[in-house]
């Protein structure tokens, strides 16, 4: 009798069981997490590759990765998020993009999953994380960062036995003796249709001029009102730009032209010189162009800023205040920056992983990625970008008057009065 009783129950806890697993395998077919992120050479066999892998860990989540282009992404985003239908998990840089999101309540507070065994909050550096790190709460993950160089080709460069320039006046004149060479050949191409080019140059060009101590107070609208973008610097930098213009630096029309032209230009050699970031050198390599090398943009003449400042802007990701799975986001999220996938984001996409405990293992990468990371490393100060680290209206004021000054419609101290006064207004509403 007991036999046929536990029997009995053994049949029951079977059926249970059965039921538990039928269940189980519903719920693995709800759990969708939906992501955002850039169209980059790489991203998409590494997403997948990597979803694969969770599955090991998490056969109930399914990662549906969509792609989109940079510029609709933009403004996209914080549409989709608002409505009923947006991503789990999105891409987004740090700074004024990924606080505004945290201010409207749309990225969720992922603090205390993060400090899980196996969260991000373990593995990453605390420098990392105070990429997306708001009133002392972690609202994101750090996943690359970008930074920028002059890139230039090393065959052009030993034929004409040109130098690398030191400072930005031997920027210009190394122009000027590109145009002597041929004056159809244009140096170093903008592309700035889409204006966030131009803003790059002056992200830099602040920093050469007044150090990233001397516009720290005005980029946070900290200053005083009175002093708020006074800083006889900010026109300097704007005619440093102008300066090279004149110096033959750019095509014609950079505000006419799609940047992805100027890419093609550097590619296939028409141009000897780009300002670009190191999301080029995928690019650079699929177009079967190896033969180059790259220099930080050079200190102004006279400035205060310092040559081991150089553009660095982290990215990552951000989870959505309305999703319906937090833990699992925050656990896909986290295994993306464990140090295995750091080393195959970095063999993949060639963008400058997070978590690089791994690269020296790296296989497949170009001798440029390894030397431009290794630069990386040694970098004293990164400089965040104007179009992410500013108030959001005192950003577009400043692609708005760059555009300008690109094309002579305002002077570089025009221009600094327009940014002043849409500051002065930002200020006023905090």
């Amino acid at each position: 009798m007991q036999f046929r009783l536990n029997g009995e129950l053994r049949l029951i806890a079977g059926a249970v069981l059965s039921a538990a697993v039928l269940v189980s395998q519903a719920h693995a077919q709800d759990i969708v997490l939906k992501m955002w992120t850039l169209d980059n050479n790489g991203y998409k066999e590494f997403i997948a590759e990597a979803a694969q892998a969770f599955k090991a860990t998490h056969p109930d989540v399914t990662i549906d990765h969509q792609i989109f282009p940079g510029d609709p992404y933009k403004t996209a985003l914080k549409v989709a998020l608002v409505g009923s239908d947006g991503p789990d998990v999105f891409f987004n840089w740090s700074g004024d993009r990924a606080k505004q999101l945290v201010k409207d309540k749309l990225a969720l507070d992922i603090t205390d999953l993060g400090n899980a065994p196996d969260g991000f909050a373990k593995v990453l550096p605390e420098g990392w994380l105070d990429a997306f790190r708001y009133d002392g709460r972690l609202y994101g993950v750090a996943m690359d960062a970008v930074s920028k160089f002059v890139f230039y080709d090393k065959a052009y460069f030993t034929e004409h036995k040109l130098e690398i320039p030191k400072t930005l006046g031997e920027l210009g004149n190394l122009c000027k003796a590109v145009r002597k060479i041929d004056p159809n050949t244009v140096p170093m191409p903008l592309g700035n249709k889409t204006r966030w080019t131009a803003i790059h140059w002056m992200t830099m060009l602040n920093e050469r001029a007044m150090g990233v101590a001397g516009t720290a107070a005005d980029y946070d609208l900290s200053r005083p009102a009175d002093q708020l973008y006074t800083d006889p610097g900010y026109a300097k930098a704007f005619q440093a730009l102008v300066d090279l213009q004149d110096d033959g630096c750019f095509e014609d029309a950079p505000n006419a032209t799609e940047y992805a032209i100027a890419d093609s230009m550097f590619a296939t050699k028409a141009s000897p010189m780009e300002y670009c970031g190191t999301w080029c050198t995928s690019g650079l390599d699929t177009a079967g162009f190896t033969d180059y090398g790259f220099f930080r943009l050079p200190v102004m003449d006279g400035g205060k800023g310092s040559a081991d400042a150089n553009f660095l802007v982290p990215e990552g990701y951000q989870v959505s205040a309305k999703t319906a799975h937090p833990k699992e986001a925050v656990e896909w999220l986290s295994f993306l920056v464990s140090a295995e996938q750091g080393l195959k984001f970095a063999e993949k996409v060639q963008f400058l992983p997070s978590n690089a405990k791994l690269i020296d293992q790296a296989a497949g990468l170009p001798q440029s990625f390894k030397d431009i990371a290794r630069d990386v490393g040694t970098l004293k100060q990164g400089v965040n970008v104007l179009d992410a680290l500013l108030d959001a209206t005192v950003a577009d004021a400043y692609m708005n008057a760059t555009v300008e000054v690109l094309n002579r419609t305002l002077t570089p101290e025009q221009a600094v009065a327009k940014i002043r006064e849409t500051a002065l207004v930002a200020q006023a509403k905090q």
